[in-house]
């Protein structure tokens, strides 16, 4: 007696076949990654070390932005000073096409030397609410600090 259609193991063997090929096109073909997004998620882990930090350390740590990056500051007898290079809050320079768009005004120091962050973390770990965001042509990510949510990033395609 001939047989007819095919056997379910047979099925799943073709559907797992196209599932493969399906997976390896979309890797092939997806657009490059966005270096706005790359760095809004770096940052969002550098904020979280930094909170972390000032909690752990009993120190408020800050946040200075700048057109080029960013870096962070510990504020320690009486004035801001630049984080060990040792520690993992190394300063970051952005890619030429991000730009980083903060809604902090610095205070403005009496001296142009001196160093003032954008923001800073309390170690007590009650922290002003405060957002930053990484643009590119192609996408722009929002990291919102404070609240009941911590550090979050948000945002996409434009």
């Amino acid at each position: 007696m001939g047989r007819a259609g095919f056997s379910l193991v047979e099925v799943l063997v073709v559907l797992a076949i196209v599932g493969l090929m399906t997976g390896a096109a979309y890797l092939t073909m997806r657009p490059g990654s966005d270096p706005a997004r790359a760095m809004a998620e770096q940052m969002q882990v550098d904020l979280m070390r930094a909170e972390t930090m000032a909690v752990t350390r009993g120190a408020f740590i800050g946040l200075r932005t700048s057109p080029e990056g960013y870096d962070f500051l510990i504020y320690q007898a009486g004035e801001w000073t630049p984080v060990d290079r040792r520690s993992s809050l190394r300063p970051r320079r952005l890619p030429g096409s991000v730009v980083l768009v903060s809604a902090q005004v610095p205070v403005a120091a009496s001296d142009a030397a001196t160093a003032v962050p954008s923001y800073w973390f309390d170690p007590t770990g009650a922290n002003d609410i405060a957002m930053f965001a990484l643009e590119s042509g192609e996408a722009r990510w929002r990291i919102s600090i404070g609240g009941r949510d911590g550090i979050q990033l948000t945002g996409g395609d434009i």
